[in-house]
């Protein structure tokens, strides 16, 4: 199942700030849906961001 994070979820599985994951999101470093007034993010592209970032 493609699970759906939080901005929160997303920081603490970063290992980073909300504000840095909201910064990601809109320099399109992060993809994301805006649902209501909140962003999500499905796990699999956190995941996919990490092992791309690892190789730059």
């Amino acid at each position: 199942m493609n699970e759906i994070l939080t901005v929160k979820e997303t920081a603490d599985f970063l290992r980073t700030t909300c504000q840095q994951v909201r910064k990601m999101i809109m320099n399109g470093e992060l993809p994301a849906v805006k649902v209501g007034r909140e962003w999500r993010i499905p796990r699999a592209v956190i995941k996919e961001f990490f092992n791309q970032e690892l190789w730059k």
